[in-house]
C-alpha cells in the first residue's frame, strides 16, 4: 500500500470509528448531542439525532495528521497549522450544536479568527485575486490581504453550513468540491494540497457511512464549519502556492455553497425584507426534497430513499462546477461560459419548483406558502 494509501486509510478510519463510537455511546451524551429540536423550520427529522458529527471529522484529520508526520510528509506541518487553526470556528460550531446558544455573529467572527490564524500559522493569504490590474497590485498589501482572505474563508466556511440541510449534502458536496480543488493542485503538481484535499476526502466519506442515506448522525454546524473552513483552505493554498493555478477555476470549484448562500441573502433581505440570517424552508435542496423527490417517490417510501434520490440531483450541481474548474484551469474563458450556465440552471429549477409548489402565489410570497411538512425524516 502507497504512503498516499496508508494516510487516506488512516483519516477514513479514524473519522468511521469516531462515528461509531459516538452513536453506541449516545445514551451517555445524548441528553445534549442530540438534535431535539424537531420543531424548527429547516428540520425534517422526526426524531433526535446526535448532531455532533463533526467531531468525527476533527478526528480523522488529527489521525490523519500523525501519519503523515509519522511518515515525514511535507504536509505534517501545514495540517498540524491548519487543525490549530480550526479550533476558533470548529469550537463555536461545536458549543452550538450541544448548547444551541451561540449566535450567528459570534460563528462568523469565530470564522475570521480561524482565517487569520492559517495566515499566520501556514501562510495562508492571498495575495492575487486574478482580478487584473485594477485590483491585484492592492492585494500586495499586507492587512487588504489579511481582511479579504478572511472575508472569502469565512464566508466559504458558513456557505458549508447553509447547504446542511439533508443527509450526506453538505459532506458529500465538500467531498467533490475538495477532489475538484485536488485536481487543480495536481495540474500544478502540488503534492502538498492534494494531501489536504485527500485529508478532507477521506474524513467526510468515513463519516457519510453513518449519514447517507440513512442519517443516523448529523455533521451539525462544528462539522460544517470545519469542512468549509478545510475546503477554503485548500483553495487559498492553491493560489498561494502556485501562482500558474486559476483563482476564477478555485472560485468555480466551490461555488455551488458560495452562490447558495449569496441567493439566500438576496433572497430574505431584497425580496421578504427580513433577516439575512432568518431560517427558511425554500433552500434549493429543499425545494428539491419536497417538490420534486416526496411528491413523484410518494408518502410511503422511507426516508432513506428519498434522500438518496434528493441529494444526487444537488451533486449534480456540484460536479457541473468542477467540470468547468478543470476546463478554466486551461483556459479562463471556460469558467466564463461556467458561471452563467451554473446560474442559469440553477435558477430555471429553483422556479420550476417553486412554480409547481405555488401556481396561484407571487414568487416573493414563496416562504409563506411552500407546502407544508410532509412527515418524512433524515
Amino acid at each position: 500500500m502507497t504512503n498516499a494509501g496508508d494516510f487516506g486509510w488512516a483519516v477514513f478510519l479514524g473519522s468511521a470509528l469516531t462515528c461509531l463510537a459516538l452513536l453506541l455511546t449516545k445514551k451517555l451524551h445524548g441528553r445534549h448531542s442530540m438534535d431535539h429540536d424537531l420543531g424548527s423550520v429547516q428540520k425534517l427529522h422526526l426524531s433526535p439525532v446526535p448532531r455532533i458529527g463533526g467531531i468525527a471529522l476533527m478526528v480523522g484529520l488529527v489521525f490523519g495528521a500523525f501519519v503523515s508526520n509519522a511518515q515525514h510528509s511535507e504536509a505534517a506541518a501545514t495540517m498540524m497549522g491548519l487543525l490549530l487553526a480550526s479550533l476558533p470556528v470548529f469550537g463555536a460550531g461545536l458549543v452550538e450544536d450541544l448548547t444551541k446558544r451561540v449566535s450567528v455573529r459570534t460563528r462568523l467572527l469565530a470564522s475570521f479568527v480561524a482565517a487569520a490564524l492559517a495566515a499566520w500559522l501556514v501562510n495562508g493569504h492571498l495575495t492575487r485575486l486574478d482580478m487584473g490590474p485594477a485590483v491585484d497590485p492592492i492585494m500586495q498589501l499586507g492587512w487588504v490581504s489579511l481582511l479579504v482572505t478572511c472575508f472569502i474563508v469565512g464566508g466559504i466556511t458558513h456557505s458549508v453550513n447553509i447547504i446542511d440541510g439533508l443527509n450526506g449534502l453538505a459532506s458529500g458536496s465538500v467531498v467533490i468540491m475538495l477532489s475538484g480543488v485536488g485536481v487543480l493542485a495536481w495540474q500544478a503538481g502540488d503534492s502538498l494540497v492534494m494531501q489536504l484535499c485527500l485529508a478532507g476526502v477521506a474524513a467526510c466519506m468515513g463519516f457519510m457511512l453513518f449519514n447517507f442515506p440513512a442519517g443516523r448522525i448529523f455533521l451539525g454546524d462544528g462539522g460544517a464549519y470545519l469542512g468549509g473552513f478545510w475546503l477554503a483552505e485548500c483553495a487559498v493554498l492553491l493560489l498561494v502556492r502556485n501562482p500558474s493555478a486559476s483563482g476564477w477555476a478555485a472560485l468555480l470549484a466551490c461555488f455551488y455553497p458560495v452562490w447558495e448562500t449569496v441567493f439566500s441573502m438576496y433572497r430574505r433581505r431584497v425580496m421578504r425584507g427580513t433577516a439575512v440570517g432568518r431560517p427558511d424552508r425554500v433552500h434549493l435542496h429543499q425545494l428539491v426534497f419536497r417538490r420534486l423527490i416526496c411528491i413523484r417517490v410518494g408518502s410511503s417510501r422511507g426516508a432513506a430513499i428519498k434522500h438518496a434520490l434528493a441529494v444526487p440531483v444537488m451533486w449534480l450541481l456540484v460536479l457541473f462546477c468542477q467540470l468547468f474548474a478543470q476546463l478554466g484551469e486551461v483556459h479562463a474563458g471556460w469558467v466564463a461560459i461556467g458561471i452563467p450556465l451554473f446560474l442559469i440552471g440553477y435558477h430555471s429549477l429553483y422556479n420550476a419548483l417553486v412554480i409547481r409548489a405555488m401556481p396561484r402565489q407571487a414568487a416573493a410570497d414563496v416562504e409563506d406558502a411552500v407546502v407544508p411538512e410532509l412527515g418524512v425524516v433524515r
